[in-house]
């Protein structure tokens, strides 16, 4: 999103803005897609930041702790 963003305030020509900007709309509509996955998943925690990084700890936790093959 913020390259995409980049990207369009240095198109070189209309044709080339107008199809980073619908690039950016529709990785900001990923974006929003996959963060509201996350929160209903319990999985992202944007505005419970202690919330969060409890989770990120125990994730860390979790992958430093997997069996190695």
């Amino acid at each position: 999103v913020r390259n995409c963003a980049m990207a369009v305030t240095e198109a070189g020509t209309p044709e080339i803005k107008e199809m980073l900007t619908r690039h950016l709309v529709e990785a900001l509509d990923m974006h929003e897609q996959i963060s509201a996955y996350m929160v209903e998943k319990g999985w992202y925690h944007a505005w419970d930041t202690n919330e969060q990084i409890t989770l990120d700890l125990n994730n860390i936790d979790t992958a430093l702790n997997l069996p190695t093959l």
